[in-house]
């Protein structure tokens, strides 16, 4: 049985549903990868919102209104639900310094599993220390 050239070709220009197998195969890679992006940058939003609370907190206890401290270190972070942003005031590594500590839970978009294990940590954490004046 002699086959024709004609019929070699149409023989191997059959795939009609290889495109829909291979966006099926690399789909779930994309998607992850773009999960993993949306999820780092809002953490590092929430980290740099948690230093500046952190840094401003530090600034007005510097200045002695430590009353005033949680008050400005949350109204500096406004990205940042309030009631979940914690405030610690320490005593600086000097006699004549002041530490502020500012921590806030991790925001996550997809929960912890077998296929997204968490490599975030559970607290974002930024201490300051300025000089008292």
């Amino acid at each position: 049985m002699r086959l024709s050239i004609r019929a070699l070709v149409r023989r191997g220009q059959r795939d009609d549903g290889a495109s829909a197998v291979e966006f099926a195969l690399i789909a779930p890679v994309i998607v992850a990868l773009l999960l993993g992006i949306i999820q780092f940058g809002f953490v590092f939003f929430e980290y740099i919102q948690v230093a500046h609370a952190a840094r401003e907190g530090v600034r007005w206890a510097a200045l002695g209104e430590i009353a005033q401290v949680n008050t400005r270190a949350a109204a500096a972070a406004p990205g940042l639900d309030a009631a979940n942003l914690n405030i610690t005031i320490l005593p600086g590594a000097s006699a004549d310094a002041i530490q502020v500590q500012a921590s806030y839970p991790v925001t996550r978009f997809v929960p912890a599993s077998r296929f997204f294990p968490t490599i975030l940590p559970a607290q974002i954490t930024s201490v300051a220390e300025e000089r008292i004046e």
